[in-house]
């Protein structure tokens, strides 16, 4: 009777065991291949519950998060992007990088807890001055919130110092460009600067920001994202003499390893509805 007994158990808990296997696989999340060897980055500015512009909502980013992760992407980090687009080391199939620009501190407060839920990292681009001096009317980040939050995987690097802006390029100030690409008009000398002494203000401008980042982060790699995802020969020159060899645009595109210029895609718009997300990234599918 006993022995009856004790196979009658054993017989209900393998089933047990195998019911509850069962379970667990149909409810394992569904996983596509949508590309390989190559990665979708991702393009925000700043999070707030009032959207306009490059502003997004809370709730907007954290359906596209939720959106990654339910559909089977890999978020990696830019770290592991700089190794495969400059050293072709292997990433992930639907392998995304999260990138903000311009240093807000909602990306502290909104972006970093929404991330965590979904053990995501993000990287951003910060404009140096901003975070040194604070004197900008939208709050930026700290160096000190960097650091911590550098320790939980997430990355900083550069937006410029202080060169996130447009300037006069003509006396009556009726044409304006990016300070990091034109030669501006110069009021105290009542001319345009020359071609040396536009090198020496960017050379001044982008090294001071790399010492910052080493300063305060001692960051291993140099990457930058553009203002307004402007550049030219000159700015790349300087940038790669100071070791910054990776270069964010903001053409859009799906990026393949070998080469130091990246597509990344504005994600970051109050237009971009979960459907419109969807079709975003299914552009770039193979």
């Amino acid at each position: 009777m006993k022995l009856r007994v004790l196979l009658l158990s054993i017989v209900v808990l393998l089933c047990s065991s195998v019911f509850n296997n069962v379970s667990a696989q149909s409810k394992a999340p569904k996983s596509k291949t949508y590309y390989s060897n190559k990665v979708i980055v991702l393009m925000y500015h700043h999070i707030d519950a009032e959207e306009s512009g490059a502003t997004i909502s809370p709730a907007r980013f954290g359906t596209h998060l939720k959106l990654l992760y339910d559909r089977g992407y890999n978020v990696i980090s830019s770290e592991q992007f700089y190794r495969f687009m400059l050293h072709k080391e292997k990433v992930p199939d639907n392998a995304v990088v999260i990138t903000f620009d311009d240093g807000y501190d909602s990306y502290r407060k909104y972006a970093v807890p929404l991330m965590d839920k979904y053990n995501m990292v993000g990287t951003h681009f910060i404009i140096g001055q901003s975070s040194d001096k604070h004197n900008v009317a939208t709050a930026h980040l700290t160096w000190d919130t960097m650091r911590k939050l550098k320790e939980k995987g997430h990355s900083f690097y550069s937006h410029t110092y202080n060169l996130h802006n447009y300037a006069n390029l003509n006396e009556k100030g009726t044409k304006t460009g990016p300070l990091l690409t034109h030669r501006i008009y110069v009021n105290e000398l009542g001319r345009i600067e020359t071609a040396g002494e536009y090198k020496k203000r960017i050379t001044d401008d982008l090294t001071l920001m790399e010492q910052r980042l080493q300063e305060e982060l001692d960051n291993e790699y140099g990457m930058i994202a553009f203002p307004y995802g402007a550049s030219n020969d000159t700015v790349k020159n300087v940038l790669k003499k100071l070791d910054v060899k990776l270069f964010f645009t903001i053409k859009p595109g799906i990026n393949k390893a070998g080469t130091d210029e990246v597509y990344r895609l504005n994600a970051g718009t109050p237009k971009m509805t979960a459907n419109k997300f969807v079709e975003l990234l299914k552009k770039y599918h193979d």
